[in-house]
């Protein structure tokens, strides 16, 4: 059902092209059924806009977090950023692990610290287990801005920067980050980058 509550084109589309086959019919044959039948799939086609826009899974709403993260964190927002996030998140950087109050006091030190001109999110992957009611986003960040420091502001940039995100339902349709990993494996990065070069072929 992913096709109809994440992604309707098609179907909504197909529905609509068939209304047109329809009234192009009845202009040629002036029969009474075809206005009926175009009638019915223009309805039908925005019966599936309808459901898609009330139908929200558990895939889209680990989409808004990631993005709603991408937002405050552009704004240098660290409060916004910490709503995202569970008391028990966890901060993942190679040998680095940061876990709870030491993670959030991190988040909330940088931020205080950094103006950005630019946050941008790409190659988004996301899955949300039906069970398990645990969650994962990964993704490319690119981002630029500048740093203050007791001395000076720096400029900084990043590119294909590979970010993972693991979440949680915390309450019925709620779900935040437990996890944050700056840098994803070797792994991670060629499925990113495979995904995307299929986006592009596709």
């Amino acid at each position: 059902m992913e096709y109809l509550s994440e992604d309707p084109t098609i179907l909504a589309g197909g529905l609509l092209l068939l209304a047109g086959a329809f009234v192009v019919a009845l202009r040629a044959t002036q029969q009474g059924k075809y206005l009926v039948w175009a009638l019915t799939a223009a309805g039908l086609a925005l019966a599936v806009v309808a459901v898609e826009w009330l139908w929200v899974t558990d895939n889209e709403r680990i989409e808004n977090v990631v993005y709603g993260l991408r937002s405050a964190v552009a704004r240098s927002d660290a409060d916004a950023v910490l709503e995202y996030l569970t008391p028990d998140v966890m901060y993942v950087k190679g040998e680095l692990a940061l876990e709870g109050e030491a993670t959030r006091a991190l988040i909330r030190d940088n931020l205080e610290r950094v103006r950005f001109d630019l946050v941008r999110v790409s190659n988004l992957k996301v899955n949300a287990g039906r069970q398990s009611r645990q969650g994962s986003a990964e993704f490319s960040a690119f981002f630029k801005g500048t740093i203050d420091s007791a001395t000076a502001s720096v400029v900084f940039g990043s590119t294909n920067s590979i970010w993972s995100l693991g979440l949680r339902e915390t309450a019925p349709a709620v779900w935040k980050v437990n996890r944050i990993t700056a840098g994803a494996s070797d792994y991670n990065r060629r499925r990113l980058e495979a995904s995307a070069r299929e986006r592009g072929a596709a």
